[in-house]
C-alpha cells in the first residue's frame, strides 16, 4: 500500500486539496505553498520524479513528507489514510505484524456544527471560485477533535447525518458517508443534476447552469449506487462528473440503469472537473452557460 500511495502524482494530490499550478515549466509545476500564505509561487513539484520542494521553508520530499507537513503528524498509517481519503483510493489495510498494536482511521469527536462564518474557511471557498453568499447558504462550519487536536472545516451535510469536510489542508468525512439530495421544491423537478463532490455543485450554482433543477451530490463515486433510487424520479439526468476514469465509470453505471442520461462533462472538456473550469478559465461564466442553453434546444 505504501508503494501505491507514493505513486500517486503530487499534482493530483494538490488538486484535490484545491491547489493548482500558477506556472508550468516542463516537468516543473509551481504553486503557491499549501503550507503557508504567500503571494509569489515558490512551491515546486517536479512531476517527472514526483517530488516537491518549498523554497520558503527549505523543505521537500515525496507525498508522505508533504502529508506529514499538512497534517502535522509522523504517524505513517494516519498519513496514508489521509492521502487515500483525499484522492479516493483504497484505504491502507491492517497487515499482520509481530506487534499486537493495530492502527485505525482517525476518529472525530466533540463535533460542533455552526453557521459558516470563519473568514479563513470563507476565503478558502472564495479561492476556489465560490462566492461567500453561496458558501454561507449551502455549507456549515464544523469544529471537531481528532487525535487530541482541535480542528475546524467547511461542512456539507449528506442525507444520513454525516458531513463532507474541507479546508485548505484537509479533505475528509464525518461519518456516516452518504449522498446529498438538494431539492428546490417539495416534489422532484423534471431534471436533476448529478455531481461527484459538493465543490462542483457550488461551482454550478456560481455558473448558473442548473437553474430549475434538483441536484444529487454523490460525495464519492463509490456512492453512485445509493443515488439510483433517487434518480428514478426524474425525466432527465444531467451528469457533471469528473473527466477521469472514475467519473466515466460513474457515468457508465448511471447510463446502464437509465436511458435519459446526458453527459455534461463536454462543457469543461479541457479541465478535470467543473470547479477547475471555474477557477482556471478566464471567462468561466458566459461560455459554459451559453453551451448549456444551446444543448437543451
Amino acid at each position: 500500500m505504501l508503494k501505491e500511495i507514493k505513486s500517486i502524482p503530487l499534482a493530483t494530490f494538490m488538486s484535490q486539496l484545491g491547489y493548482f499550478p500558477v506556472k508550468t515549466q516542463g516537468y516543473r509545476l509551481w504553486y503557491k505553498s499549501p503550507l503557508r500564505q504567500e503571494h509569489t509561487a515558490s512551491f515546486k513539484v517536479q512531476a517527472d520524479i514526483n517530488c516537491w520542494y518549498d523554497f520558503g521553508i527549505g523543505k521537500g520530499g515525496n507525498i508522505i513528507n508533504l502529508a506529514a507537513e499538512l497534517y502535522q503528524s509522523n504517524d505513517l498509517r494516519y498519513l496514508m489514510d489521509c492521502i487515500a481519503r483525499c484522492v479516493s483510493v483504497s484505504p491502507p489495510q491492517t497487515v499482520a505484524s509481530s506487534s499486537p498494536q493495530r492502527h485505525s482511521a482517525p476518529s472525530f469527536t466533540d463535533i460542533e456544527v455552526v453557521p459558516l462564518r470563519h473568514h479563513a474557511l470563507v476565503a478558502y471557498l472564495q479561492e476556489r471560485g465560490i462566492p461567500a453568499q453561496i458558501a454561507v447558504k449551502h455549507c456549515k462550519q464544523i469544529h471537531f477533535s481528532c487525535r487530541g487536536k482541535r480542528y475546524y472545516a467547511v461542512g456539507f451535510a449528506n442525507e444520513n447525518g454525516g458531513y463532507e469536510t474541507r479546508n485548505r489542508y484537509f479533505k475528509g468525512c464525518i461519518a456516516p458517508k452518504d449522498i446529498t439530495l438538494r431539492r428546490i421544491r417539495d416534489g422532484p423537478t423534471n431534471d436533476v443534476a448529478v455531481f461527484e463532490g459538493f465543490i462542483d455543485y457550488l461551482s454550478a450554482l456560481k455558473l448558473g447552469i442548473i437553474q430549475g433543477m434538483d441536484a444529487i451530490i454523490l460525495n464519492s463515486v463509490s456512492n453512485v449506487g445509493k443515488a439510483i433510487p433517487y434518480l428514478r424520479d426524474y425525466n432527465t439526468i444531467n451528469c457533471y462528473l469528473d473527466n477521469d476514469n472514475a467519473g466515466k465509470s460513474a457515468f457508465a453505471t448511471i447510463s446502464d440503469e437509465f436511458g435519459n442520461v446526458i453527459d455534461r462533462s463536454f462543457l469543461y472538456t479541457w479541465f478535470n472537473d467543473l470547479n477547475e473550469y471555474l477557477t482556471q478559465s478566464k471567462n468561466a461564466i458566459n461560455p459554459i452557460s451559453q453551451q448549456t442553453k444551446i444543448s437543451k434546444l
